[in-house]
């Protein structure tokens, strides 16, 4: 004979389960895709930016191979935080599969919140990656503007 009480709890565990995996879609999944898609937007417009305007607003043929190191360490850590990017938005999207499809696993919430942990450690890197090629994007600028070859 089923008991009542069982049946209500079981009633229980699946809400229970189910606002969770909501709340994971909203916040664990879809901010994390919306920053990702943003950031790679502004980070490719202001690498292109510099890419297509170095020569006219920094004067790379004329300026010391210093420049042009700085310059290129600058564009490299720029892509770098675009792949980042790509990468958190690829984790996050597995997160969500593994907290959607992964009712057979033993524990698909613990695999989602862990790759959505990495997810957010890849945007974290993603934009410290960005601050440091902006800033030798200005410091290149500067060096440009300041140190003149003889």
């Amino acid at each position: 004979m089923i008991d009542a009480n069982d049946n209500d709890r079981g009633h229980k565990i699946e809400r229970d389960e189910h606002a969770e995996r909501e709340d994971f879609l909203n916040y664990n999944y879809r901010e994390p895709i919306d920053l990702a898609k943003q950031s790679i937007g502004i980070f490719s417009g202001i690498l292109l930016f510099s890419v297509n305007f170095s020569d006219k607003l920094g004067g790379i043929q004329n300026s010391p191979p210093s420049y042009r190191y700085v310059l290129l360490a600058s564009w490299t850590f720029m892509l770098i935080s675009i792949a980042f990017c790509g990468l958190s938005m690829a984790l996050s999207w597995n997160s969500a599969r593994h907290m959607l499809w992964g009712q057979n696993e033993v524990r698909p919430p613990r695999r989602s919140r862990r790759l959505s942990r990495l997810a957010a450690n890849c945007l974290t890197s993603a934009g410290i990656f960005f601050v440091l090629g902006l800033a030798l994007m200005i410091a290149g600028g500067f060096m440009s503007s300041v140190v003149r070859p003889a």
